[in-house]
């Protein structure tokens, strides 16, 4: 990976780790990946392994795609879980998750327009 990448690896990684507020310590116990290694990965030192991303990826509930690549945003991490969610559903459930998704999203938004108004 060029260093800039490992920059931007490292600046991501810190940035969904303090977003989760965990220390490199808690982030270093729950992903069983050594605080050193935490450490230099966030200072864009280390170009680690799939298996030490993957570890991270799953404890800071975030893709790999998110993680690894520049030009995807944390922000954007909960569309990619929308996806995800859409992809592992049975194809012939996908419809009824669409409904029940635009149903939900009108409810949350009738609740938080009448919560704004009182």
């Amino acid at each position: 990976m060029p260093i800039d990448d490992l920059t931007a690896l490292g600046q991501k990684m810190r940035e969904a780790r303090k977003n989760k507020e965990l220390t490199q310590q808690e982030l270093s116990d729950l992903s069983h990946v050594s605080v050193m290694q935490i450490a230099n990965i966030e200072k864009g030192k280390m170009n680690p392994s799939y298996l030490i991303l993957r570890a991270l990826a799953k404890v800071l509930h975030i893709s790999l795609d998110t993680l690894i690549n520049p030009d995807v945003s944390l922000e954007d991490e909960g569309v990619n879980q929308m996806k995800m969610l859409y992809s592992s559903c049975p194809p012939k459930m996908r419809d009824t998750l669409l409904r029940h998704t635009q149903e939900t999203v009108k409810e949350l938004t009738e609740l938080s327009e009448k919560f704004e108004t009182n």
